[in-house]
């Protein structure tokens, strides 16, 4: 029985998505639907150097970031905080990368027609 709510579940996920429905009932869904995506992703089924596509192909909503970062509760189950930490650390992380990018395209010396500087 428990098989049948989780595969019904998984095939309301992958018309959410489809759909782009919003972070948070997708997030609802993968929360409810937790155990069973851990039995999959741990399960012998999964060759080693196929893993990543098959779960990509089967979670197509873990190509987003938001939702990678909420899977990161598996490292720290018992921290209720670490979620909220991991994203803000990627937001620090994030916003220093677009500056660094922003900045090292800035201080480019402009090219002439011929293509020399």
């Amino acid at each position: 029985d428990s098989q049948k709510i989780q595969a019904r579940h998984y095939k309301t996920l992958q018309e959410m998505y489809v759909k782009k429905s919003n972070k948070a009932a997708v997030t609802h869904l993968l929360n409810l639907e937790f155990d069973s995506r851990r039995r999959f992703i741990t399960s012998d089924v999964l060759k080693e150097q196929d893993r990543a596509a098959k779960i990509l192909e089967a979670y197509p909503c873990f190509r987003e970031p938001d939702h990678v970062l909420d899977e990161l509760r598996i490292l720290q189950p018992t921290n209720s905080q670490y979620i909220s930490e991991v994203q803000n650390r990627w937001k620090t992380f994030y916003s220093k990368v677009q500056f660094y990018g922003m900045m090292k395209k800035a201080m480019k010396p402009p090219k002439t027609l011929k293509g020399g500087e």
